[in-house]
């Protein structure tokens, strides 16, 4: 019985340490965060331009579905200018979460 509860103890410390995470520290001022945040912000513009071009092509599709009586026409341009929003939205969150990282300190 008493080898039991030793390979028990045992077993358990050995979980403990496997269990155990030291806690984490991230560096965002390392080498190649720059690198990303330029990146991040070329991506960014290229979306917003791409956006703005694709939101007046949606919103032409919205005007012509509606003078024509066409409703598919006006959901499909409905669906396109969400979609540009979204687009700039994920684009930017982007962004602005490397910059947030960046001005971390952690120690």
């Amino acid at each position: 019985m008493n080898a039991l509860n030793e390979a028990v103890t045992i077993a358990h410390a050995r979980v403990i340490n496997v269990l155990t995470v030291t806690n984490p520290t991230p560096d965002f001022s390392g080498p190649g965060v720059s690198a990303l945040q330029t990146i991040a912000n070329v991506v960014f513009a290229i979306v917003l331009t791409l956006a703005v071009i694709g939101g007046l092509i949606a919103a032409g599709f919205i005007v012509v579905g509606h003078v024509s009586s066409n409703g598919r026409v006006q959901k499909m341009g409905i669906v396109g200018l969400i979609s540009c929003i979204a687009g700039v939205a994920v684009a930017g969150g982007i962004a602005g979460l490397i910059n947030w990282g960046q001005s971390l300190n952690v120690a």
